[in-house]
């Protein structure tokens, strides 16, 4: 089968099908292209990011952060 022939089957798919094959196509390249490195740091932005949602964890302001990071370098 060529690759002209499977997407012309593809496209001749009811939506819901085509749908279901473009996300494990999709979900097949993304997990060739993202290393273990990016995949880590994604999987911990989504983590905080559920935190923060929860109500687990407090988020910080902008002028909070900078106030942490002033006192931290002792500047006024």
């Amino acid at each position: 089968m060529t690759t002209d022939q499977l997407i012309s089957d593809a496209m001749s798919l009811p939506l819901d099908e085509r749908v279901s094959l473009a996300q494990a196509l999709w979900e097949s390249i993304d997990a060739e292209l993202v290393d273990a490195d990016e995949r880590s740091a994604i999987t911990e932005a989504l983590k905080r990011s559920e935190d923060l949602s929860s109500g687990n964890v407090r988020g910080e302001t902008h002028e909070e952060v900078m106030e942490a990071m002033r006192q931290a370098l002792e500047c006024d």
